[in-house]
């Protein structure tokens, strides 16, 4: 039975990585065996980097689980994985150990005495020590895996590198419909599903090409949604008629690799997230990769496999060039001239360099620069009331989980950052999340920063969303918010900073934490946080709206007065009365503001 491709789907957030390396650290070096194998799951309990569900488990070793304020010991997160009773213990550990070992930032070594080992490779280490991001890691990993390849079994009748192949193939596709006057647009994530997933060759690209363009005029000949989605099925059945359990996994798949693909930013989503194309501003890059590599996969030994995939500089970028990086500089520069004078700015055009780093440490600069220009136009093409309509609608969509083909804490921080960007003239609203070309979030803010900071003449702030809304919403918001803000605070020249808290729905637990942080003391200071709902996000923006419709001006001073009215709780007595405090000066301070 054939295999679809997939990133692993142990691990279908991309972001999970670092974590389950930081616990492979802890049996580095140690012998890869049975014990161990468990033992790395285990670490996973213990770390809270894996839930395990409730069943076999007593009510009393569950409620260590959703208590998040228990630290585990490794004896009672052992005795949790051992109540498990699972079929095949050590392959738990395997499972989770093996995403890792795809991607090149761990190896199992042989000794000289013959006992495999537990390696973090130089590229983990790069990972682990910030040198590289996760973009770069995955990026770098996904240029160099192919099917077959020693660390998997089965596939041996393949020969692609599934990354390259789908380049190749998305960019062919685009070719072809040029040559019918269709538009171009990538491939559909249903095509992908169908097509890309069970991609087995490179040789096949061409035939695959012609096969979906067939497949895309099929369906859409046919008259009704029914006939379609009949003809979809039917297709499916049979062409992939040799692969494992196709219906289910090429929705389950695809979703789960594009998660990778947009980290690559060499994927452009487009279509309201319905098509899969090659990301436009990196087409040169793009071209260059195509220019040398067929996709064809290389015959490996084990071992000089896993060097290869865990050497970062192994695979040679064919645009580190001094003509092709200039080149790449000079389009972001054009495109920086013409977003600055859109938005009424002077662009200073900086000097090229002629030096290889220089050239790319500029370009990263330049695109940096790039995403400034766009999220101050966000801020003006958002004056527009029907824009603010829109930010509304897409707050309630994710609110009410409507939103399709993007993940709701991905889209919460776009739309936030869109949100924050209309509500007055703040100097930046600057997000965090790691961005596409296409100024798209690709994942959500990392570890160890604010979702996005503000900052306005006067004051400053931080804004911190959330999907979460059970007691892990505490667990893994309540800290690192207080945490984030008093970093904020003591690198801030402002001597007022506040702290937007923004939920789905407030749990108690996370509001009895600010509740002490705001009325007593934070390590030793007292902080400004203001809780809300997507919901009171909503109702501020209703304001802002009917504001506008009235030519009234909202200023961050206005903004400023609400929020201290909001941390002002010396007079409501409890922390659970706090949020219907909160929601009555929204609706009290929106009526003094419109009337």
């Amino acid at each position: 039975m054939d295999l679809l491709w997939s990133a692993s789907t142990t691990m279908r957030n991309p972001e999970r990585t670092i974590s389950f390396l930081k616990t492979a650290v802890e049996i580095d070096g140690k012998e890869w065996n049975h014990a161990t194998q468990e033992e790395y799951q285990i670490r996973l309990i213990r770390n809270r980097y894996y839930t395990p569900t409730e069943t076999n488990l007593s009510d009393k070793l569950y409620a260590l689980i959703t208590n998040y304020n228990h630290e585990f010991t490794l004896e009672e997160a052992t005795e949790i994985f051992r109540r498990k009773n699972y079929e095949d213990p050590p392959m738990r550990g395997r499972t989770s150990f093996d995403p890792l070992e795809k991607l090149g930032l761990v190896s199992l070594d042989i000794d000289n005495n013959r006992i495999k080992r537990v390696k973090i490779t130089d590229f983990g280490r790069l990972f682990l020590d910030n040198k590289i991001g996760l973009n770069d890691v995955v990026f770098t990993s996904l240029l160099k895996t192919q099917f077959p390849n020693p660390l998997e079994n089965g596939r041996r009748d393949y020969n692609i590198k599934p990354f390259i192949g789908t380049l190749r193939l998305i960019k062919r596709v685009n070719e072809l419909c040029v040559i019918h006057r269709i538009n171009a647009v990538g491939i559909s994530r249903e095509e992908f599903g169908i097509f890309v997933l069970s991609l087995k060759s490179y040789l096949d690209i061409e035939d695959i090409a012609h096969r979906i363009i067939a497949f895309r005029s099929a369906k859409r000949s046919l008259p009704t949604e029914e006939e379609k989605s009949e003809f979809v099925h039917g297709f499916i059945s049979h062409y992939l008629r040799n692969f494992h359990n196709p219906h289910k996994n090429i929705k389950e798949y695809t979703d789960n690799i594009i998660r990778y693909l947009r980290l690559t930013k060499y994927i452009y989503i487009r279509g309201g997230g319905y098509y899969i194309d090659l990301e436009p501003r990196r087409i040169i890059e793009i071209n260059s990769i195509l220019h040398i590599d067929l996709g064809a996969a290389k015959t490996f030994t084990l071992d000089d496999y896993k060097k290869y995939i865990s050497d970062y500089n192994a695979y040679l970028l064919p645009f580190e060039t001094i003509k092709k990086l200039t080149e790449i500089a000079q389009i972001i520069i054009k495109e920086n001239v013409e977003l600055s004078a859109n938005i009424g700015l002077t662009y200073n055009v900086p000097k090229i360099s002629d030096n290889i780093s220089e050239l790319n440490t500029a370009i990263n600069e330049l695109r940096e620069y790039r995403s400034y220009l766009k999220n101050l136009l966000i801020k003006q093409e958002y004056e527009e009331t029907t824009k603010i309509e829109e930010a509304i609608t897409a707050l309630d969509d994710i609110l009410s989980r409507r939103i399709r083909n993007i993940k709701p804490s991905i889209a919460l921080e776009k739309w936030v950052n869109i949100a924050l960007n209309i509500i007055n003239d703040a100097i930046l609203i600057k997000p965090n999340a790691p961005l596409g070309d296409d100024s798209e979030p690709t994942f959500t803010a990392p570890q160890g920063v604010p979702d996005i900071e503000c900052y306005y003449n006067d004051f400053g702030a931080i804004c911190e969303v959330t999907m979460l809304t059970g007691r892990d919403q505490w667990y893994n918001e309540g800290q690192p918010v207080m945490r984030h803000l008093r970093n904020f605070e003591n690198n801030s020249t402002q001597n007022e900073n506040y702290c937007l808290f923004i939920a789905p729905k407030l749990h108690v637990d996370t509001l009895n934490t600010f509740w002490i942080a705001v009325k007593y003391e934070y390590e030793g200071k007292s902080q400004k946080i203001i809780p809300i709902t997507i919901s009171g996000l909503i109702k501020l923006l209703d304001i802002i709206k009917n504001l506008k419709l009235k030519r009234k001006v909202f200023t961050h001073e206005i903004l400023k007065y609400f929020y201290e009215r909001c941390v002002n709780i010396t007079n409501i007595g409890a922390s659970n009365r706090w949020t219907n405090h909160i929601n009555n000066i929204i609706d009290e301070w929106g009526n003094e503001l419109l009337n």
